[in-house]
């Protein structure tokens, strides 16, 4: 078998499952690169694409057509930069116009994925420039797609509208059916994401009858996931839930789990802020068992409402007295933040304070449970290790906070501690004295403005003053009914009872009504102490507490939304000046003008067969296309597969959680929608491709002859 039929099967494994690429034997694959083709086969069906093995292909590959497909790999398996080098390298071979096109088109996915906005629509404008000279229309209006999308990317709506109309229009002359249901979705979402819901809805509607009178039931799922999303954002929940589960079916039906993987996704951040938590970790939980690490942006994006929805549901446990559930949830929220902390896309210090303050939690709910002296001290250890690792980490107004919270918890310890000690009494004392130290640095900040927690930060001077009074052997009644008023006034649950206890502590007649290891352990302190650490640690985890956060990523993974369940807010970056940028350099290369190219090639390919666009979505390959009249082949199929104009951004996930449509064959096939006999043409013609790629090289070569006969005349 040829390393560009594996390459492809890899290809397209990432929308239709590793099941093809198990029936490959390894030792039948041939080629040049043959050895390095087999170890990305195995990485892939690991689950986990080889970056390092990614890198050496593209320095061992030569031919345009494996280096296209892998840099489509690449660029879907999230390695940008290894993409952009392997369409750079055969750009640089390639001298036929409509080759380059499909190549500059590419690299503006590439940077468009990176989300260098300026330079994808530099390449984009260069593509659609030789599309027109060349007199393919289709490419043309795909990449006028793109170019749209850029726009709608960018904020620049106006020119997106623009360019998505000019793309419908060149469908409608083509009599592209696929294209003009295409580019009416497209206006659903720039609308959109302009906020124009009831404009949205219309033109996804429009799309999605569209898309089922020609029977492509992929493209129906993917616009009712979209038309879900709008409705969820109406607050049409009945309608949403209903276009969710309508999007699973059909892409259960069709075999296609990791596209059902990212509905349940959907259907996951759906439940999620209509509050339903327990629905939401199923959805979120399925999800992630059926999409892939490097699916980008979808994965990240489940990770992270799974770790916001762990959260909630462990706050909620607490409130119900499962400390043991609770705690397990706060960790299970804790791993997912440290994943996403540790993503090398992702650089968001906040979530590496998200994951410290999750694993904080669960530290700090076992404490709840009243666990022997011993249990508690290592707890409150670990609980402010976890903390104090995320101080650099946490924002710059939250960490003086985050720096009183592990105070309050130090002294938390220091009185818990002081039961292990019950055998030296003239210790307990100064441990007393340490703890309500740490209390008191731990809130002094805090306290400078009228509130509780100045209130709090009196009573423990007033306990600190009666400590004093104890180690001289005064009377510390006085300091001790001054703390009780400090308590009182907070207002805070709770403290009323051990104002009393600490009155009572400073009335000698009443001295006898305690019992005797009360007044040696000086045990209303310590309860006073210990009300008032946990009072103090509660407002200020409230105050800094992001574990109940949802992040969300867009396909460049940038963050694009960020806030509580239920009160997220979009996060628009500033667009970079693109009506003002200026050519930048392309690719080194050798120099073609596609204007004046004697290579004068027709829109047809050389083997006879139009070289038909066709639609891709970041995550997922490319299902079996239609072409665009009935009597060409389906391009898929043929060597030429690689060359394929792929429309990038507006086929891909929408607001980072949605995969996009594709065209599908409509053979009104029940299971797959593509003709088992369209199957095996496309295993033939590929294992074929050694005698195309000699064909294409004879009629490349013809047509350079034909060039320099053209000259000659010329000066003839």
């Amino acid at each position: 078998m040829d390393q560009l039929v594996v390459l492809h099967e890899i290809f397209e494994s990432f929308s239709r499952g590793t099941g093809a690429l198990r029936e490959i034997e390894p030792r039948a694959v041939e080629g040049r690169c043959a050895s390095l083709v087999v170890k990305l086969l195995q990485s892939c069906l690991d689950n986990d694409i080889d970056e390092e093995v990614c890198r050496e292909l593209s320095e061992c590959l030569s031919n345009i057509y494996e280096l296209k497909r892998l840099g489509d790999i690449c660029r879907r398996a999230g390695m940008p930069e290894i993409a952009m080098k392997c369409y750079a390298k055969a750009l640089s071979q390639a001298q036929e116009p409509h080759v380059r096109s499909v190549l500059m088109n590419n690299l503006g996915q590439v940077h468009a994925q990176k989300g260098d906005l300026g330079k994808a629509i530099v390449y984009y404008k260069k593509a659609l420039e030789g599309f027109e000279y060349a007199g393919d229309p289709s490419s043309a209006a795909h990449v006028m797609g793109n170019l749209a999308s850029a726009y709608r990317r960018a904020y620049q709506w106006d020119k997106a509208v623009e360019c998505y109309f000019k793309g419908l229009k060149g469908f409608e002359k083509l009599n592209d059916s696929f294209g003009v249901a295409q580019m009416t979705g497209s206006l659903g979402r720039v609308y959109a994401e302009m906020g124009e819901r009831e404009l949205a809805v219309l033109y996804y509607e429009k799309s999605l009858r569209m898309f089922e009178k020609l029977g492509d039931r992929r493209s129906v799922a993917w616009l009712l996931s979209r038309l879900g999303r709008v409705y969820a954002e109406m607050g049409r929940w009945d309608d949403s839930k209903r276009c969710f589960d309508r999007s699973l079916s059909i892409f259960e039906d069709l075999g296609q789990s990791q596209n059902a993987g990212i509905v349940l996704s959907n259907l996951g951040r759906f439940y999620l802020e209509k509050g339903d938590t327990d629905s939401a970790r199923d959805s979120l939980e399925r999800a992630l068992k059926m999409l892939r690490k490097e699916m980008l942006p979808v994965y990240p994006n489940t990770v992270a409402a799974l770790a916001a929805t762990y959260s909630l549901l462990a706050r909620r446990y607490v409130d119900e007295g499962d400390l043991r559930q609770s705690s397990q949830l706060y960790s299970r929220a804790s791993d997912c933040f440290s994943e996403l902390a540790h993503h090398p896309r992702i650089l968001i210090s906040e979530l590496k304070a998200a994951a410290g303050q999750a694993r904080s939690l669960s530290y700090l709910v076992k404490l709840r449970a009243d666990p022997r002296e011993d249990e508690a001290v290592a707890l409150c250890e670990r609980a402010i290790s976890a903390l104090e690792s995320t101080i650099a980490s946490t924002a710059s107004k939250d960490r003086e906070k985050v720096a009183s919270l592990v105070r309050c918890l130090q002294g938390i310890k220091e009185l818990w501690s002081i039961d292990l000690y019950t055998a030296e009494p003239w210790r307990i004392l100064g441990m007393v004295s340490v703890a309500c130290e740490y209390l008191m640095g731990g809130i002094r900040e805090l306290a400078r403005s009228p509130g509780s927690y100045k209130e709090m930060h009196e009573a423990l001077v007033a306990i600190n003053g009666a400590l004093d009074d104890e180690r001289q052997r005064r009377d510390s009644s006085a300091n001790l009914r001054r703390a009780a008023e400090h308590l009182r006034a907070s207002q805070l649950e709770g403290f009323e009872k051990i104002a009393g206890t600490l009155e009572m502590a400073g009335r000698s007649e009443l001295v006898q009504g305690m019992s005797p290891s009360d007044i040696l352990n000086y045990g209303a302190h310590r309860k006073a102490l210990m009300s008032i650490g946990w009072a103090a640690a509660q407002s200020l985890l409230s105050e800094i507490d992001r574990t109940g956060w949802i992040y969300a990523w867009d396909e460049a993974m940038n963050l694009s939304e960020a806030g509580p369940v239920g009160r997220t807010e979009r996060i628009r970056r500033k667009a970079e000046s693109i009506a003002e940028m200026k050519e930048v350099p392309v690719v080194e290369m050798g120099a073609v003008n596609l204007r004046s190219s004697p290579v004068d090639l027709p829109a047809e390919s050389a083997l006879g067969r139009s070289i038909v666009p066709a639609q891709t979505m970041l995550v997922s390959a490319a299902a079996p296309l239609l072409p665009v009249s009935p009597e060409t082949i389906r391009p898929e199929t043929t060597l030429e597969a690689p060359y394929v104009i792929e429309s990038f951004a507006d086929y891909e996930q929408e607001d980072a959680f949605y995969d996009e449509h594709q065209r599908e064959s409509v053979d009104h096939s029940p299971d797959t929608g593509c003709s088992e006999s369209a199957h095996v043409a496309h295993r033939s013609n590929l294992r074929d491709s050694i005698a195309a790629r000699i064909i294409v090289g004879l009629i490349a070569l013809a047509g350079t002859a034909y060039a320099i006969m053209h000259v000659i005349l010329g000066v003839l």
